[in-house]
């Protein structure tokens, strides 16, 4: 900002008590009688008035004029007269900047009983003349003030800030001052009068940056050591981790309250800083805050931007958290149709997904936690005001329909099963089936055994090769070199069906039983033994005996 369209020029300069005649209604009057009083002084009446003096100076009686207009007490007498001299003034400066605009006061006309002009009470002693090489230093020394003036200005009130460039601005002042001094004889000469009102110009100027310094230095603190602060701050911003399926209780809730938390803190700690940069003097650093130097304003900007990015990163991150939040409705309707599809009567289903080993358990938990993600969701829904919220409790109460359902099936299926139809009931197969399971320490007590399919012979042959030469010719071709065992295989067979307890429950197990009379050097031959054992059903202990 130029120094001299600060809004607070006129307010640093004038020490508080002066007195006027009508004390001043409102702080509007008494701040525009304030820099009333200051520009009276800097442009007496006496005094001839420089035109680029009186045009800075009537940009910034505007913002005095605008400054009492604004007052509600325009009818009172500290008013009145405030609005008076500031008319005045204006006027006087309109002059100074358009002379053919105002005519000159006239000279009084000489009466009947007095001479023209050369009637004088008393002569008046001729001002000393100013010799040539003096006024050509006078000139130069306004031209040097105008210059430092216009720099100053185009500088704004932000260096005022630094100490360094304060002093640098009063030693200025100091050499300016003391040139003037050597032409106090020639106080009424225009030229050192253009160069003294130039200086109370560029001394006012100093006096007012300094002000406006120390006030927003009050406002702002120490901006070094809050920049250093929201910097650590900013790096021990942390956003939660994205919950992924499967969902726990209430983790959707406690994410997106710590992720809104989150998003608050980063809010918060960038509302300072667009302050920081408008008002504090953050001039920039050849080096960067890790190699020593002070914060400066691309630093501020890099922090401010790096908020707005983590901000709208979070801002992301929901929206595509949401878009996977419908992804797993769709997976949960489809996981809760596949249950509809189940049929507790169809003895491949009752295995499958009622009563075999395990199956029923694992269907359970992945019911429960198709239930528990869609209490979820329903649950984030509500937190967002999502217009969804009624549709995702919908998805709520089918999936406790689906864990309901499945458990009146699992009964149902449990109830209809039965021992297989007995294929033969050959009591001789029937010792040797339970003295050959009697051989295994693995099978627990058997509560019934039926022959479910009858005694088969069967045979096969199989053969071995043993390589031990490989022969590789320059065409490329490969040359096995070695012996063939061929195996011939007979055995005869049956399976025997048997209700066996595991833990406090009862299954159905499927044993085949085989007799080898010939095979391989490793296989057991003359003796029944236990070829293959697969573990079916669950079966209710009451429903062993039923047939």
């Amino acid at each position: 900002m130029r120094l001299s369209h600060c809004l607070f020029f006129a307010l640093c300069l004038l020490p508080a008590g002066w007195l006027f005649a009508a004390a001043p209604a409102d702080s509007q009057i008494k701040s525009a009688l304030q820099d009333l009083e200051r520009y009276e002084q800097q442009f007496p009446a006496s005094a001839t008035v420089n035109p680029s003096s009186a045009r800075r100076t009537l940009k910034l009686l505007g913002l005095t004029r605008q400054r009492l207009d604004s007052s509600s007490n325009q009818q009172h007498a500290s008013w009145q007269e405030a609005d008076a001299r500031l008319k005045a003034l204006i006027a006087r400066l309109d002059a100074a900047v358009n002379p053919s605009s105002s005519p000159p006061p006239s000279a009084p006309q000489p009466t009947a009983s007095q001479p023209a002009a050369t009637q004088t009470t008393q002569s008046i002693p001729a001002a000393p003349q100013m010799i040539s090489q003096y006024r050509v230093r006078i000139q130069k020394i306004l031209r040097d003030i105008k210059s430092a003036t216009d720099t100053m200005d185009q500088s704004g009130v932000k260096p005022f800030q630094d100490p360094e460039y304060v002093a640098k601005l009063e030693q200025a002042a100091g050499r300016f001052q003391a040139s003037l001094a050597k032409y106090q004889n020639f106080a009424n000469d225009p030229d050192v009068v253009a160069a003294s009102s130039a200086f109370s110009q560029f001394q006012n100027m100093i006096a007012f940056g300094k002000q406006h310094a120390a006030q927003t230095l009050q406002e702002l603190g120490d901006v070094q050591q809050r920049l250093a602060v929201l910097n650590q701050q900013i790096r021990q911003l942390e956003k939660p981790e994205t919950p992924q399926q499967p969902f726990q209780e209430g983790q959707l809730a406690t994410w997106l309250q710590q992720l809104a938390r989150t998003r608050q803190s980063a809010v918060a700690l960038s509302q300072p800083l667009p302050e920081i940069k408008q008002k504090a003097y953050l001039p920039n650093n050849r080096f960067t805050v890790e190699q020593g130097s002070p914060y400066d304003f691309n630093d501020v900007d890099r922090l401010e931007r790096s908020l707005v990015e983590f901000v709208r990163d979070i801002d992301t991150e929901l929206e595509q958290f949401g878009i996977g939040l419908q992804n797993a409705v769709g997976h949960i309707e489809e996981g809760l149709r596949f249950f509809e599809s189940f049929d507790p009567l169809d003895p491949n289903h009752q295995i499958k997904h009622f009563l075999g080993e395990g199956e029923a358990d694992e269907l359970r938990q992945r019911l429960a936690q198709f239930r528990r993600d869609a209490q979820e969701i329903a649950e984030y829904a509500k937190l967002i005001n999502d217009p969804a919220y009624p549709q995702r409790l919908e998805l709520v109460a089918l999936g406790q329909a689906t864990e309901e359902r499945f458990e009146s099936d699992f009964r149902k299926a449990l109830a209809a099963v039965r021992m297989p139809k007995p294929a033969s009931k050959d009591s001789k197969l029937i010792d040797i089936a339970r003295q050959t399971l009697a051989n295994y320490d693995y099978i627990g007590t058997i509560e019934r055994l039926i022959i479910n399919a009858d005694k088969v012979r069967s045979s096969k042959e199989t053969s071995e090769a043993q390589y031990d030469k490989i022969d590789v010719s320059l065409s490329g071709d490969i040359t096995l070199t070695g012996t063939k065992t061929t195996y011939f295989y007979e055995w005869d067979q049956f399976q025997v069906a048997t209700a066996e307890p595991v833990g406090d429950r009862y299954f159905i197990f499927y044993n085949t039983l085989k007799y080898y009379v010939s095979g391989a050097s490793s296989t057991p031959l003359d003796k029944w033994i236990l070829s293959a054992r697969i573990q079916g059903s669950q079966i209710p202990k009451e429903n062993i005996r039923k047939d």
